[in-house]
């Protein structure tokens, strides 16, 4: 039995044509499986609690249809990620979890490489931690600053609803991801990785921690990112002027940014942020609100993933 869980308005209505398709191909092989579409924010994560409370599986098996914010729900409402298998197949805007996986952009040749598999890929999961000790995974990235400003305009973007019309919606985070170079002001903190000593930054333009090689619809934020090594790729741009970062930002999309003086990269298992005042921050896309201090650790091969 398959738990598929659809997010129908992914990409202005993506997501209710890709599982109208799948259904087709799921009805043609007699695969058993229970359905359910999401009609709110928060969604699929209380139809992963329920699907998990009232499994009787030992092992359960669970499909996620959408964008890179569906499947964030969905992972954030399982409650032990070692007794579910997942698949995914993309129907979002950006598709960075997809475009990191190599996953197909035929929702058919995923489902069917979903049903045949007879093992489980296991990736690492990030999990975030504010100062009211919530607790938050990610599959693709984490960041505050610059991306963080980008993803919140994104999300409720006019025109990003028109370009996804037009099929062009990966357009809205190059066009948002401009504007706000001179939008967005700096930022002033300091970081600690892997328990050590507090160092302090100041022109912050971001601080992103990274799972996967993509971000923001195609930007190779973290272009040496393995989602299995147990560590966070971490990147921050500090110290530059806005002109200089909007020469620097062509070069992300083909992760050329590392060789750029105030570009810092490094891996860790463990990061620790502390902000001079609120910013807002980015789980996978989302926007969960404003914080000054957080951590973030790893958790290796947490995930088992349908492939």
């Amino acid at each position: 039995m398959y738990h598929i869980i659809i997010n129908p308005n992914s990409c202005t209505g993506k997501g209710i044509h890709t599982w109208h398709r799948m259904k087709d191909e799921l009805d043609r092989q007699s695969v058993p499986y229970k359905s359910y579409l999401t009609t709110h924010f928060g969604h699929g994560r209380q139809l992963a609690e329920q699907i998990c409370q009232a499994g009787s599986e030992e092992l359960i098996r669970l499909i996620i249809v959408g964008g890179d914010g569906t499947v964030n729900e969905v992972v954030n409402g399982i409650p032990d990620l070692k007794k579910v298998n997942i698949g995914f197949v993309p129907a979002g805007s950006s598709n960075d979890l997809g475009r990191s996986l190599g996953l197909s952009k035929d929702p058919i040749i995923n489902l069917n490489n979903i049903l045949k598999s007879s093992t489980v890929r296991l990736m690492d999961v990030g999990v975030i931690t504010g100062s009211d000790n919530k607790r938050t995974r990610f599959l693709i990235s984490s960041g505050a600053g610059y991306d963080a400003s980008v993803c919140q305009k994104a999300l409720n973007s006019s025109l990003k609803t028109f370009l996804n019309h037009v099929r062009l919606g990966k357009l809205t985070y190059i066009l948002l991801a401009i504007k706000q170079i001179f939008a967005k002001p700096f930022m002033t903190g300091e970081i600690s990785a892997d328990g050590g000593e507090f160092t302090e930054f100041h022109k912050i333009l971001l601080i992103t921690t990274m799972i996967q090689k993509y971000e923001g619809g195609g930007m190779k934020m973290a272009p040496e990112a393995d989602p299995n090594d147990g560590l966070l790729s971490i990147c921050m741009v500090h110290g530059l002027s806005k002109l200089l970062i909007l020469f620097l930002l062509p070069n992300l999309l083909f992760g050329k940014h590392t060789r750029f003086k105030g570009v810092e990269t490094f891996n860790c298992r463990e990061l620790s942020v502390r902000l001079s005042r609120p910013e807002v921050i980015h789980v996978d896309g989302e926007c969960p609100g404003e914080v000054n201090e957080y951590k973030i650790i790893c958790q290796h091969n947490e995930l088992q993933l349908l492939q």
